[in-house]
């Protein structure tokens, strides 16, 4: 049975609690991004332009999340590929924390419907209603996307945060790894 050295140990330890602590600082900006993200996508169901500036701050996340990275790699310390995979993944955990908390407070205090009334208004066009007939041929398109709109009214915005906080941590876990390879150390 091998002994490990008490100094290995320590090492380890502060290694992964300054990861944890710069995770933190780095998910706060990650976070801030994905919000900006999201409020614009939602500011976007009136402005078009508005909604693709969102998507754009949010693909932004990626370069910024490796540019943390490399910062991290050459100012703090040596970020090997598990390392840099452990920060990464816990940084965009937090910043998914950070956007959950924030689209709870927009659900459930902000919207006031708005999401559902752009929607219905939106399947009362012509040509939407023409392309969800063709869509789905031999249904009742409209009446499966009003129901739909209904349910996601009645959904109370605990529940529609927990649903983002399951998308906004699988999305974490996707970016994590590509933005890891990207800010590792070489060596």
């Amino acid at each position: 049975m091998s002994e490990t050295n008490p100094n290995d140990r320590r090492q380890a330890a502060t290694e992964a609690q300054q990861t944890r602590a710069y995770a933190g600082y780095y998910g706060l900006w990650i976070g801030l991004c994905w919000i900006l993200s999201f409020g614009l996508t939602m500011a976007g169901l009136k402005s078009p332009l508005l909604g693709n500036i969102g998507m754009l701050a949010g693909i932004m996340s990626l370069p910024l999340g490796a540019w943390l990275l490399r910062g991290f790699r050459d100012h703090v310390g040596a970020l090997p590929l598990r390392r840099a995979w452990h920060l990464s993944w816990m940084m965009y955990l937090a910043g998914a924390l950070i956007c959950t908390a924030a689209q709870y407070i927009y659900f459930a205090y902000l919207d006031d419907g708005l999401l559902v009334r752009t929607y219905s208004e939106l399947l009362q066009q012509p040509e939407v209603q023409d392309m969800l007939s063709r869509m789905l041929p031999g249904q009742d398109a409209l009446g499966l996307m009003d129901e739909a709109l209904s349910t996601f009214a009645s959904t109370p915005p605990s529940q529609l945060a927990f649903q983002f906080l399951f998308w906004n941590v699988l999305l974490a876990t996707i970016v994590a790894l590509p933005v890891a390879l990207t800010g590792r150390s070489k060596s």
